[in-house]
């Protein structure tokens, strides 16, 4: 199952990579809606091997996923995976500057189940794709809002 949205940024991209690679702060924002987030290593890089291990509440029960990243080409893309019972999960992210101040966000979630539990969620879920692709596509809308307020309010350098 694919959700997928496009959303343009009033920033460079580089400011916007570097805030999608701010993974403290995307670690508070964790923990703020009731994910559980650790860091398998206390000294990782913002790149290629930064992994945690997170339980997250996910219909009813608390689910444990394991998270790392996998592709990370500044300012251009990251790529992260995550495992969690018998899914897997890849979260690909893609800038293009558009102008020296405007980025285009094109972000990508994709969900496979790998045992005949997970395949069988994974339907069920499908029955609300509409709604939860919406729900997706407002969030990371938000997201890049606050990010476009965020450079806007910010020094220029």
């Amino acid at each position: 199952m694919k959700f997928s949205t496009r959303q343009d940024i009033e920033a460079p991209a580089e400011f916007v990579f570097e805030h999608f690679t701010d993974f403290e702060g995307l670690e508070r924002q964790a923990m703020r809606r009731g994910i559980e987030v650790a860091r398998k290593s206390p000294h990782q890089p913002r790149d290629v091997g930064a992994g945690w291990t997170l339980k997250v509440p996910f219909r009813g029960k608390i689910r444990d996923l394991d998270a790392e990243i996998v592709e990370c080409d500044a300012p251009n893309a990251l790529t992260a995976t995550a495992v969690s019972g018998g899914l897997n999960m890849e979260v690909k992210t893609e800038l293009v500057p558009l102008s020296p101040q405007r980025t285009r966000v094109t972000i990508g979630y994709e969900v496979r189940p790998k045992t005949l539990s997970a395949r069988i969620l994974v339907q069920s879920v499908k029955f609300a794709k509409a709604t939860l692709q919406k729900r997706f596509e407002k969030r990371v809308q938000k997201y890049c809002e606050h990010l476009s307020d965020q450079y806007q309010g910010a020094p220029k350098r």
